[in-house]
C-alpha cells in the first residue's frame, strides 16, 4: 500500500489500519463515487462490502438543506451489522460513517430524509458500543457543505450558508481525505463513537452580524500538499512535563516542528526536551512557568517568543485536579481556575495580539475534559466546570479569532493513563472501566493524536470543536448490561 499522507516518517499515529477497505452506501449516487475516489489518493485499496477487509466506510449524503435532489437511501444496516460483527469476532477494525446528517432541524431540510439519518446515526452509535470491548472503533464524520459530494446550492443560498461557519468555504476532497485518513489510522484508538463535525465550524451556532448575501468563500483555508506536515513551525506547549503535555510534544516533534516546553518542574521538562532534540532531531527549549500566578501566562508566552524567536501554534495542556471535598479546597479551586482556564485565555490573548498585528494564522488546542460534559463522580465540581470553562472558552475564541484566520479547538479526554490518575482510587478506576466501551483507559498517545491532528493544516476545515477521545465515555454514555451474565457475545449483538 502506498502512504496514506504526507505525514512525516517517524510518526506512527497515522499508520493505516489495513491496506484495504471496504465501502457501502444506501444507493450508487455522486457521493458514494466521490469518496471512492478520496479514499483511493489516500492510498487504500477500495472493495464492495463483504470482502473480509478491516476497514469500512458507510456514505449517506442526501440532506436537502445541501441542495440534495432525491433520497440517498437508508443505511444498509444488515450489511454494516455483518462487518462491524465479522471484525469483532476477528479482533478489531476501524469502521466509519460519513454523512450530512445535520444535528439540529434547517428550515430547508426534508423533514423524512433528516429523521431518516438521525435515527441511522443513532443506530451506528449503539452498534459501535458493542462492538467497541471488541476492539471495533466505529465512529462518523459529519460533514458540511461540499459540492463535491453532490452539494449544490444557488450561489446567493450558498453565502448565506458561509456567512453561518466560522471558516467560510466549503469543504473539499483534502479535507474528507484527511479525515478519514485519521480515522482510519491505528491512531486515536480511544476515540470511539464520536463524531467528528468537519463543517468550518458550523456547529458553533454563529450569528452572522452583516448581510449574509455578502459572505465570501475563503479559498486561503485550503488544506496544502503536505496537510500533516509541520516542518517550520514552533509550537508552545504547556503542561510539557509529563503525560499528555509531554507526549502531544512528542508526537509535534515527531511531525517537524520545534517545540517550547512550559511547565513547573523543571528537570522532567529538560528530559522530554532531551528527547526531542536527540531521538527526533528537532529544536526544543524549556521554560519554567507557575500559571496559577498571575501574569504568568503572558511572561511565559513573552520567554518564549524570545528563546525560540516565533511561535507558531499553542497547545494548553497544563491542568491540575483540586477536590472539592478536600481541606482548604477554595484555596484549590482558585489556583485550579487560574492554571486550568485564566491562563488559557491570557496565552491566547497574549499570543493573538502578536499574530494579528504580524498577519500570522495560527492554530490553538485546549485539553479539556470529559467532565465538561458529565459529572461522574461527586467532588469534582471545580475541575468539571473549569474544564468546561475551557472547551467553551475555546469555541467562543474561535469564532472571534476567526477573521483573522486563527483557528481553536479543543480536546475532551477520558480517564487517560497519566500521573494524575495513578493517585485515583482502584476501586474508581475498576468501576469506570464498566462505563467506558472500549473497556480500557485512553493512553496519552491517543490525545497526543487528536491534538497534532488538530495543529495541522489537515484540519483546516475544523473550527470551534470539541473533540472527545474517551473510549466512548462520554460520546455514548453506554451502561452496562443489566442482565446476569454481563454483555452479549458477539454473534448475539443484535438479537
Amino acid at each position: 500500500m502506498t502512504s496514506t499522507s504526507t505525514a512525516p516518517s517517524r510518526t506512527v499515529s497515522l499508520r493505516p489500519c489495513s491496506a484495504t477497505i471496504e465501502i457501502d452506501a444506501p444507493r450508487k449516487t455522486a457521493a458514494l463515487g466521490a469518496v471512492n475516489a478520496v479514499l483511493k489518493r489516500a492510498g487504500f485499496r477500495t472493495v464492495t462490502a463483504g470482502t473480509g477487509a478491516a476497514a469500512f466506510c458507510a456514505v449517506q449524503v442526501e440532506n436537502a438543506a445541501f441542495g440534495v435532489h432525491g433520497s440517498g437511501g437508508c443505511l444498509r444496516r444488515s450489511v454494516v451489522l455483518e462487518a462491524a460483527t465479522r471484525m469483532a469476532r476477528s479482533g478489531g477494525g476501524r469502521m466509519v460513517l460519513v454523512t450530512d446528517a445535520l444535528p439540529w432541524p434547517a428550515g430547508s431540510a426534508h423533514v423524512e430524509r433528516s429523521a431518516r439519518q438521525s435515527a441511522d446515526l443513532h443506530w451506528w452509535q449503539q452498534l459501535a458500543s458493542r462492538v467497541a470491548p471488541h476492539g471495533v472503533r466505529m465512529n462518523a464524520i459529519r460533514i458540511g457543505y461540499a459540492p463535491f459530494l453532490g452539494h449544490s446550492l444557488p450561489q446567493p443560498a450558498e453565502a448565506v450558508l458561509h456567512a453561518h461557519q466560522v471558516v467560510r468555504r466549503p469543504v473539499t476532497e483534502a479535507d474528507l481525505q484527511a479525515a478519514l485518513t485519521l480515522l482510519l489510522s491505528r491512531g486515536l484508538n480511544a476515540m470511539v463513537g464520536e463524531v467528528l463535525p468537519l463543517d468550518g465550524g458550523l456547529e458553533t451556532g454563529i450569528v452572522p452580524v452583516s448581510a449574509t448575501g455578502t459572505a465570501k468563500v475563503d479559498g486561503s483555508t485550503v488544506p496544502p500538499a503536505r496537510p500533516w506536515s509541520l516542518d517550520g513551525r514552533t509550537v508552545l506547549v504547556t503542561g510539557g512535563s509529563s503525560g499528555i503535555g509531554a507526549e502531544a510534544a512528542l508526537e509535534l516533534a515527531r511531525r517537524g516542528a520545534d517545540v517550547v516546553l512550559a511547565a513547573r518542574r523543571l528537570p522532567e521538562l529538560d528530559e522530554v526536551a532531551a528527547a526531542i532534540r536527540e531521538h527526533l532531531g528537532r529544536r526544543a527549549w524549556t521554560v519554567r512557568a507557575d500559571l496559577s500566578r498571575a501574569g504568568a501566562a503572558d511572561d511565559l508566552v513573552d520567554e518564549a517568543l524570545r528563546q525560540a524567536g516565533a511561535v507558531h501554534d499553542f497547545v494548553h495542556a497544563a491542568g491540575v485536579l483540586p477536590r472539592d471535598d478536600q481541606p482548604e479546597a477554595r484555596r484549590h479551586r482558585e489556583e485550579a481556575y487560574r492554571i486550568n482556564v485564566l491562563s488559557f485565555a491570557d496565552a491566547v490573548e497574549r499570543l493573538a495580539q502578536r499574530w494579528v498585528s504580524s498577519g500570522h494564522r495560527g492554530n490553538i488546542v485546549a485539553v479539556s475534559s470529559t467532565s465538561a460534559q458529565t459529572a461522574p463522580v461527586p467532588g469534582l465540581y471545580s475541575y468539571g466546570s473549569g474544564k468546561a470553562a475551557v472547551a467553551q472558552l475555546s469555541t467562543h475564541l474561535a469564532v472571534t479569532l476567526a477573521r483573522h484566520r486563527i483557528r481553536v479547538n479543543s480536546v475532551l479526554p477520558g480517564i487517560v493513563r497519566t500521573p494524575m490518575t495513578d493517585t485515583a482510587d482502584p476501586a474508581f478506576v475498576t468501576a469506570s472501566l464498566r462505563r467506558i466501551p472500549s473497556g480500557r483507559l485512553c493512553d496519552p498517545e491517543d490525545i497526543a493524536a487528536a491534538v497534532a491532528y488538530l495543529i495541522s493544516p489537515a484540519s483546516a476545515m475544523v473550527d470551534g470543536a470539541q473533540l472527545r477521545v474517551c473510549g466512548g465515555w462520554a460520546t455514548l454514555r453506554s451502561l452496562p448490561a443489566f442482565t446476569p451474565g454481563g454483555e452479549q457475545p458477539v454473534p448475539a449483538m443484535f438479537a
